[in-house]
């Protein structure tokens, strides 16, 4: 196990982002998210990583921002806009990566963490969990990039709800909200999430790339195509993942993505 507070691991084409300060539950320092921001940006440039997935060691995913270091930014205003900006371009860059990403969600998945793991494609979580988003009962606001996504995810009559009262959701109504893609119990859940880590790497980069492409398009507002994206579908019947994906198809084999 490395030392590091935050490190990556790989398992074949997959990666998995670890954040790992067990005695404070993995709340996230400033310096913590300059190395998450490394790592992801790691992870999408390495070509053999297919698929992302982030999780915390110790039983925790992570209980928020580390508060004490907060506090400590509170007495030098000056030092606040610098430590706003590593957090937005941390979380930009998890949203935004190229690749499936995945949260692997135990324990306290709070504030921060919480902010962490709505920039994942997909949340998959034990019975463990706990989520919250407590600024409300800390004097301190939800940014409208972070609001976005937890509307997106559980609409705004829910976000509402998290936002404003900062209180705890166990699992299970994590997962009847829609904040939660998949609930299993602990004992099958590293198999759970490894078997659809699998999965996501098994498919075609290509196809993977360019339709989380278009999903944030639509949810950045676009309702139509536009000469870029029907091109796109154009192309990618003469290339070459579609080409092994066919010849796959017909020898009745797995496939074996070129890109």
């Amino acid at each position: 196990m490395s030392e590091e507070a935050v490190f990556m691991t790989r398992d074949g084409s997959i990666a998995t982002i670890h954040f790992n300060q067990p005695a404070k539950r993995n709340a996230i320092t400033i310096e913590m998210w300059r190395q998450m921001l490394h790592l992801v940006g790691a992870a999408d440039r390495d070509p053999s990583v297919k698929a992302i997935v982030v999780t915390g060691e110790g039983g925790a995913f992570a209980a928020g921002s580390d508060i004490e270091e907060f506090g400590q930014v509170a007495q030098d205003p000056s030092t606040a806009p610098a430590a706003a900006e590593i957090i937005h371009q941390s979380e930009k860059k998890l949203h935004r990566v190229s690749k499936p990403t995945l949260a692997k969600i135990s324990g306290a998945c709070v504030g921060a963490g919480c902010g962490i793991a709505l920039c994942c494609d997909f949340r998959f979580a034990d019975t463990t969990a706990r989520f919250g988003i407590p600024p409300a009962r800390l004097g301190l606001v939800y940014s409208v990039a972070d609001t976005k996504r937890l509307v997106d995810v559980v609409g705004a009559a829910r976000a509402r709800d998290m936002l404003f009262t900062g209180r705890i959701l166990d699992s299970a109504e994590a997962l009847s909200i829609g904040l939660v893609d998949r609930l299993v119990e602990p004992a099958r859940f590293e198999d759970a999430v490894r078997a659809y880590a699998v999965m996501l790497a098994d498919a075609s980069p290509f196809s993977v790339r360019a339709m989380k492409g278009h999903v944030q398009m639509v949810l950045d507002g676009a309702k139509d195509d536009t000469p870029e994206t029907r091109a796109a579908f154009a192309d990618a019947i003469s290339g070459p993942d579609f080409k092994e994906g066919h010849a796959a198809f017909m020898a009745k084999r797995k496939p074996v993505f070129p890109s």
